[in-house]
């Protein structure tokens, strides 16, 4: 998909100097495309600390479990 995006001029020859002949479209795909990925991997860490702490304060396991026989097993 073809798309505008308004870019500083200063950040575009700050690109040129640093990517070292990478084209200008790929270098913002993969940019892009690394920024999606940190953003799913904070939106997950969020997501299990909140999970981590409503287990805390009410945990889902029956009790009991915590008095299983685990002789022999690695």
């Amino acid at each position: 998909m073809r798309t505008t995006v308004i870019i500083p001029d200063t950040l575009i020859e700050e690109v040129g100097r640093l990517a070292q002949g990478v084209p200008l479209s790929r270098f913002v795909r993969e940019s892009v495309a690394e920024r999606v990925e940190r953003l799913k991997r904070e939106q997950l860490g969020l997501e299990m600390a909140q999970g981590y702490e409503a287990e805390a304060r009410e945990p889902s396991l029956e009790t009991g479990w915590d008095n299983l026989e685990v002789d022999g097993l690695p």
